[in-house]
């Protein structure tokens, strides 16, 4: 008995130490480039989705643009994913709102919904340098930044 519960705390510990693979996906830079979130290996990434029309949004990166105007110092990527359907909404509303990070549109919405279950907007995601999501967890709101410089550090 007693190995089957040594056994059963070591299974768990891998199981819940393992980290989930950040779904690839593509999308349109300002520029018309294309790029995927694969080519972003090997940085801290933090993705914002959002929507041009979603206040929330809009209203959490006037509020918190100072913690990322800081997390970007520090080398961590913002990635503001826009999952509108019109282009040119997307382009005036960045520009109007003068949206801090690297701003881009998704440009197969329907796979990155499936991917990484878009149902509300604003959802954000933490990729570590592996492609892989992290979470803060408790502690980390606790200390958001220092939190960001451990993973920059791995």
């Amino acid at each position: 008995m007693r190995i089957i519960l040594i056994s059963l705390i070591s299974l768990w510990a891998v199981i819940s130490s393992a980290q989930e693979s950040a779904p690839d996906f593509p999308y349109m830079h300002w520029d018309m480039e294309q790029e995927q979130l694969s080519d972003l290996r090997g940085e801290v990434i933090y993705v914002s989705f959002w929507a041009s029309w979603c206040q929330p949004c809009l209203r959490n990166f006037k509020k918190y643009e100072e913690v990322r105007k800081q997390l970007a110092a520090e080398g961590v990527v913002l990635l503001n994913v826009n999952i509108d359907e019109d282009e040119a909404l997307w382009r005036q509303t960045t520009e109007a709102q003068s949206i801090y990070g690297t701003n881009v549109m998704s440009t197969d919405f329907e796979q990155l919904q499936d991917d990484y279950q878009i149902y509300n907007v604003p959802l954000y995601e933490i990729i570590n340098k592996r492609g892989e999501k992290v979470y803060l967890g408790a502690e980390g709101n606790r200390d958001i930044v220092g939190r960001f410089k451990q993973w920059l550090s791995e």
